[in-house]
């Protein structure tokens, strides 16, 4: 049986961008990275709820 897998910061940060940057898809991506496709979506759409409620506290 696996046990969970801790990613750092940083390396959850550079998935996370490879998806938002570059022209692959969140599963490519997770394909290539041998991480979960569900747990890199997580990933992005908390980075992407963080900006944007960092983008509406400067309004």
């Amino acid at each position: 049986m696996k046990g969970r897998r801790k990613y750092s910061p940083e390396f959850r940060e550079q998935a996370v961008n490879r998806t938002l940057i570059g022209s692959f898809t969140i599963k490519e991506v997770a394909n290539s990275l041998g991480v979960s496709y569900f747990i890199l979506r997580q990933w992005r759409a908390g980075t992407l709820e963080k900006e944007g409620s960092r983008a509406t506290a400067y309004r």
